[in-house]
């Protein structure tokens, strides 16, 4: 019989004689962003990595040391190598917890943090017992402790994907390590004759017009974030809960920017009439010219998702101005974007977050294909900038707990958590 274990990088593990070379942080990234918490008893799927994820956030919320915010993300790890039990059934296996404390030792003094105090411990051991209370609070049944747990902050308990809670564990344990990933991130956004992408990491751009959208897939295949600015998650019927309602609430004064979504029946109409009687039936209002206008950008992404799924969930919805707003500090930029002001002021405000702006700007100005369109080569770069900043800061989606449409495309805008 086999002593190990063959871990998502294909290294063979030894659970009880672990090698400290063996330790591997994307084993345990990934293998816990695919664990549940409360052995799956939850309302939702709620992973081991978010719960590291959310301790780290608690203990640098309350101004613990960066070592003890390492030892909140990582105080699970050696369940990616062993999993977890339940506790009653846990408290009968004592050789369960010399198996765990050995790993857990190891996995700490990997990352330096074998020589931790008993004072820090207690930070990390009272970080982890607040989660799991308020945990089962907002997943379980409310007051099962039967009093509420202190927290620094308000947590994210809802439903992510596996690869955006695996991705934000990375960048959170890059980051207390003083390591630093080039990330790589695109914004697209429809333009006359086809779609404007803006492509960034740290050191490099892009800015280029695209035909179509498998032309641009093929580029981009295997880049960090892709946010595009087009809806791609389609209601059918009014049951169907899309994030426009609750956005233009992020968005006072400027609501007029986000148009209400076609229903898909529409979106694949042949005249604007059809598509309007068809959106009264399915959704009970009708299409606006402004909507109908962006439906054969709406078709063409919509139809490309359904011949070519593995790119479901993986492209995702945003908005530019709801992004400017959560760049300035959730305030919203009034002045259109057309406009001088309106432009200088999107400019300055991304020159803060992304060093080669100005570069990017020029570049486009003096592109022939791209200087009538400078308006969509400003969002695509919002966009970007943003897909960078979630990657470093974690990703938001609006609404919290999106829907599903028929085809299995969630029904969300994501954002940069800023917070």
């Amino acid at each position: 019989m086999s002593h190990h274990i063959l871990t998502y990088s294909k290294i063979k593990f030894y659970p009880l004689e672990p090698e400290i070379n063996n330790i591997n942080i994307q084993d345990i990234a990934h293998s816990l962003s695919l664990l549940t918490r409360a052995n799956g008893h939850f309302v939702h799927f709620y992973s081991v990595a978010q719960h590291s994820v959310n301790c780290f956030k608690e203990a640098k919320s309350r101004g613990y040391s960066e070592r003890v915010q390492l030892g909140c993300l990582l105080h699970d790890a050696s369940e990616s190598y062993i999993s977890d039990l339940t506790r009653p059934v846990k408290r009968c296996l004592p050789e369960y917890f010399t198996i765990e404390e050995r790993l857990q030792k190891i996995i700490f003094d990997k990352f330096g943090l074998g020589d931790l105090s008993d004072e820090e411990l207690e930070q990390i051991q009272d970080v982890d017992d607040t989660l799991l209370h308020l945990e089962f609070d907002a997943l379980m049944e409310p007051g099962i402790f039967g009093t509420s747990s202190y927290s620094a902050m308000e947590h994210d308990f809802s439903q992510r994907p596996f690869i955006s809670v695996e991705k934000e564990y990375i960048s959170v344990f890059n980051r207390l390590m003083g390591l630093k990933r080039e990330y790589k991130c695109v914004g697209i956004d429809g333009c006359k004759g086809g779609w404007v992408a803006v492509s960034i990491t740290d050191t490099e751009f892009e800015v280029d017009v695209f035909r179509n959208i498998e032309e641009f897939c093929l580029k981009y295949d295997d880049w960090d974030r892709i946010l595009i600015d087009m809806p791609i998650g389609l209601p059918e019927c009014n049951t169907d809960i899309r994030p426009d309602g609750a956005a233009r609430k992020m968005l006072k004064g400027k609501t007029s920017s986000i148009f209400n979504t076609p229903c898909r029946q529409a979106v694949y109409a042949d005249t604007y009439s059809e598509a309007n009687e068809i959106n009264r039936q399915m959704l009970e209002k009708g299409l606006s010219s402004q909507s109908y206008a962006i439906c054969s950008k709406i078709k063409e992404i919509d139809e490309f998702l359904n011949n070519n799924p593995e790119y479901k969930n993986r492209i995702l919805e945003s908005h530019p101005e709801l992004c400017f707003a959560r760049l300035n500090s959730g305030e919203p930029l009034y002045d259109n974007k057309k406009t001088y002001e309106g432009m200088r002021k999107r400019i300055e405000l991304l020159s803060r977050y992304c060093d080669q702006t100005d570069d990017i700007i020029t570049y486009a100005r003096d592109n022939p294909k791209l200087k009538n369109c400078m308006d969509d080569v400003v969002d695509s770069l919002c966009l970007a900038v943003t897909g960078m900043r979630s990657m470093e800061k974690g990703i938001k989606t609006i609404p919290e707990n999106p829907m599903v449409d028929k085809n299995g495309i969630l029904m969300q805008m994501v954002y940069a958590d800023e917070l």
